[in-house]
């Protein structure tokens, strides 16, 4: 008969019935404690969502104007405007 290796090199035996995968109480504290600051991230991201959406006015009429001037071909980017903003943007940075 041919011995098949596990890769166990442990002599115990398995566990018995009573002994199974169940988490500890603590396992079950640290779950709880997670999933409570899951659920309170959660809820922060939500009503900061709310706060920032009632507060940023959106001109949509200025949105389907941009929307259309890019499908038409007729939007122009005005390449020098764009750096200079990122120049200033990246000076402010450094202060």
């Amino acid at each position: 008969m041919k011995k098949v290796k596990t890769g166990d090199k442990s002599d115990r035996s398995p566990p018995s019935g009573d002994q199974t995968d169940q988490p500890t109480n603590e396992q079950e504290q640290a779950g709880e404690t997670n999933k409570a600051q899951a659920d309170s991230v959660t809820s922060r991201l939500k009503e900061l969502e709310t706060r920032l959406a009632d507060d940023l006015p959106i001109d949509t009429r200025r949105i389907n104007d941009m929307k259309n001037a890019i499908a038409n071909g007729e939007y122009q980017v005005d390449a020098e405007s764009i750096a200079n903003k990122m120049i200033d943007f990246e000076s402010s940075l450094k202060k």
